[in-house]
């Protein structure tokens, strides 16, 4: 999201990150790793129910593609961090919410690797106001 931020910016949209980590730990994870976007807790995770974001398990961490999505990561110098304690089972999602509050775009991911790319979230931002990429079709 860091490497599309301004691109975001620039189209008059912003980010939210939403963590279901305590308030505490995202301080503390900020304060180590400041974002340029806000980041807001939500430990009891009712945004997550919201959007119909679950959990996965050792059997869907240890899939082959996800194994084979983070090693790749790890070879290009990243290294997974984020705050301590945090529930490594939990899946995470990207949605893109329009000013009037109308949900345009949507992904919760199926496992830990299934993330849409970044030109995918770009896309639904370009799309005219009466278009949504979840249907394709005009309000």
């Amino acid at each position: 999201m860091q490497k599309i931020y301004s691109d975001i910016k620039a189209m008059g949209a912003d980010v939210l990150v939403v963590s279901f980590a305590p308030p505490a730990l995202i301080a503390a994870f900020l304060a180590e790793s400041p974002q340029p976007f806000p980041v807001v807790a939500d430990p009891e995770r009712k945004t997550y129910q919201a959007f119909g974001i679950g959990s996965t398990n050792l059997r869907g961490f240890l899939r082959l593609g996800v194994i084979w999505h983070y090693l790749k990561l790890m070879f290009r110098g990243w290294f997974p961090k984020g705050p301590k304690g945090a529930d490594v089972w939990q899946l995470g999602g990207d949605f893109v919410i329009d000013p009037t509050g109308r949900l345009r775009y949507a992904h919760a991911s199926k496992d830990a690797a299934d993330r849409p790319g970044n030109e995918e979230l770009l896309s639904a931002l370009r799309l005219p106001p009466e278009q949504d990429a979840l249907s394709g079709k005009s309000a």
